[in-house]
């Protein structure tokens, strides 16, 4: 009794905020994962390959719903490569249909959608035992690091452009040699990869996944593997992100990929015309990384000068239409 009065309590507490104008105590309390109406039943997805050096998306938490803002990251990068396959691979069999997905398939030839047969992908590769054993499940983030391992098996296998579902893509990357980004000067990020398929320094990252894997640091199978792996095969030099031992691997400075850091996320969703204008205009600005595990919670407003709202008109047009005003 006690905790349903403690509950009802909050809720009440919330609605009034809700309903005196505190909108802020309505949207910070838990992400938002606004998602489109869907259509009943659900798209079963076929199960195949993606096509070599593409544009690879991953949803891997096994859910079917797809939020706008990943249909944003999707919409955004298919928009800006119309020439290459762009693939959101789901670890779900199926997908909630929605009167955008099928916008979008109609409008862009080149996204497609397909179920990732996540075992098959691990037979034969060094994480074969990690998957076999289930090491994931131990972990303090067992969807991120799963994620992080299918991360680096699909780039391995099939190379080409991987983004995180937390992007708006603003430029095309198919001029960008085999590269990652910084995103401070202590870590290279792995938000945002374009390798060519069965990469040596890919392969490096899976063994040092399978040697070094560590379940009880949220980045320790990402960014940091990412970061130990161009020291110790490319003499990675930081903050400059020069590899003088590889020469076909870059490091791109943290304006590409990454131009506000995590620690100022608040930004991507405040009113700053002037930050916006400067993001969107600056042609080595490639690729807006928004920092979803901090962002969620708060409102992308469509009307706002928000960098993240004035992105999203800019790259995921369709999207933002199906939003209204609040995606």
């Amino acid at each position: 009794m006690r905790f349903k009065f403690k509950t009802s309590l909050a809720v009440a507490l919330t609605v009034a905020a809700c309903l005196t104008g505190l909108w802020q105590a309505c949207f910070h309390r838990v992400p938002l994962n606004l998602v489109p109406p869907s259509l009943p039943p659900p798209l079963v997805l076929p199960t195949e390959e993606p096509a070599p050096d593409g544009v690879l998306l991953l949803e891997g938490h096994g859910g079917a719903r797809i939020t706008y803002r990943m249909f944003c990251s999707v919409e955004s990068a298919a928009r800006h490569h119309p020439d290459l396959p762009v693939t959101l691979l789901m670890t779900s069999p199926v997908v909630d249909d929605s009167h955008l997905l099928r916008n979008l398939k109609a409008s862009l030839g080149n996204l497609h959608l397909a179920h990732l047969d996540s075992p098959r992908l691990f037979n034969g590769t060094p994480l074969e035992a990690w998957h076999k054993r289930r090491a994931w499940e131990d972990s303090a983030w067992p969807a991120y690091h799963y994620n992080d391992a299918l991360r680096w098996l699909l780039l391995w296998r099939y190379g080409g452009i991987y983004l995180d579902l937390d992007v708006v893509v603003s430029q095309p990357l198919t001029t960008l040699p085999n590269c990652t980004g910084l995103e401070s000067d202590r870590w290279v990020a792995a938000g945002v990869l374009k390798f060519s398929p069965a990469h040596p320094l890919i392969l490096a990252c899976l063994k040092h996944f399978a040697a070094h894997y560590d379940g009880q640091v949220w980045g320790a199978n990402g960014p940091e593997l990412l970061t130990q792996v161009l020291m110790d095969r490319c003499d990675l030099q930081l903050p400059s992100g020069r590899v003088p031992k590889c020469d076909d691997v870059s490091v791109l400075p943290p304006r590409a990929f990454y131009p506000v850091p995590w620690w100022e996320w608040r930004r991507y969703v405040t009113e700053d015309a002037a930050l916006s204008d400067d993001l969107l205009n600056d042609r080595h600005v490639l690729v807006l990384h928004v920092w979803n595990l901090h962002t969620q919670s708060y409102p992308v407003r469509l009307d706002s000068q928000q960098p993240y709202a004035r992105a999203a008109l800019a790259s995921c047009p369709t999207t933002a239409a199906h939003a209204g005003a609040i995606m």
